[in-house]
């Protein structure tokens, strides 16, 4: 059976890797590592994963804080016969044995993704009205990312609004108050990349907001939105339930979406902020022409 390692950590997506029998997976903090685990508790080269005819073993390279399997301290080579939980200093990874009808089932579900992903990008273009194109990139991205609820947020002068909000089941949320992570948005703005947490109790900054902890917020992922250099906003979704993670493979299906997003969000705006000037223009000559009248 081939193993598969998903490995979590704080403030990104999950890291997907798979290995064969007979091949031997290298995981380390390093950049030659087969599963580069960037953080500072794991070294540089801290373990092994070992694949054979008999099946597979974890080998501790002399790692400064050590491996574990279900908890316990990985001494010598420890046989892996079934699926469970791995972590490498501070860093927890789930394993899993794939037979190959699993392998097959995971490459359809992959493939319909990306299928899913680039169908909601194609809906974009023939969106004309700028609410019902937030709306509907809104829904896509909690397609996508598999949340329960989300916000798109616009730049207003200084300030964000929020201009969409919808949980999955219920459709449009009652109001248009942001009450996701503020921190999160901030942290997507300002280093201009998506911001995940598939586990936000392990992210020490976004568990201990307020925000977080009144809702029971266990998963969030924000896109921010762009043109060119200027900030045209964010997409925003959470999730207080279980659900699969969010991995390397959907941010790029997910950014890529956000990308086109942002052209078509940005030239919809244009147009309704042209409609609304347009719209101000006679009402500001009728002012003019009743004060010359006065006159």
């Amino acid at each position: 059976m081939q193993a598969r390692l998903i490995a979590f950590l704080p403030d990104q997506a999950a890291i997907v890797r798979t290995a064969r029998p007979g091949e031997t997976l290298r995981i380390g903090r390093a950049q030659d590592n087969d599963l580069r685990l960037d953080h500072p508790s794991v070294s540089r080269a801290h373990a092994q994963l070992i694949g054979s005819d008999s099946g597979w073993l974890l080998r501790d390279l002399g790692s400064k804080n050590g491996s574990y399997v279900d908890g316990r301290a990985v001494l010598g080579d420890v046989a892996l016969a079934k699926p469970g939980w791995l972590r490498f200093g501070d860093i927890h990874c789930e394993l899993g044995l794939l037979s190959a009808l699993d392998l097959a089932e995971e490459d359809a579900h992959r493939l319909a993704r990306r299928t899913a992903a680039t169908a909601h990008t194609a809906q974009l273009e023939r969106l004309t009205n700028l609410g019902d194109l937030l709306d509907a990139s809104l829904r896509s991205v909690l397609d996508l990312s598999q949340c329960e609820r989300g916000f798109v947020l616009l730049a207003q002068g200084d300030d964000f609004r929020v201009r969409s909000s919808q949980a999955l089941d219920a459709g449009a949320l009652p109001d248009r108050a942001f009450s996701g992570s503020v921190g999160a948005v901030r942290r997507a703005l300002d280093e201009r990349r998506a911001v995940v947490a598939n586990d936000i109790a392990s992210d020490a900054e976004l568990a201990a907001r307020h925000s977080i902890v009144s809702q029971g917020l266990r998963t969030l992922l924000c896109l921010p939105l762009f043109e060119g250099e200027r900030t045209l906003g964010a997409i925003y979704a959470d999730r207080t339930g279980p659900g699969p993670a969010i991995t390397t493979l959907d941010v790029e299906l997910l950014q890529a979406f956000a990308e086109h997003a942002a052209v078509w969000i940005a030239a919809r705006r244009a147009t309704e902020q042209l409609a609304q000037a347009g719209d101000a223009a006679p009402r500001w000559s009728r002012i003019v022409a009743a004060q010359a009248e006065v006159a």
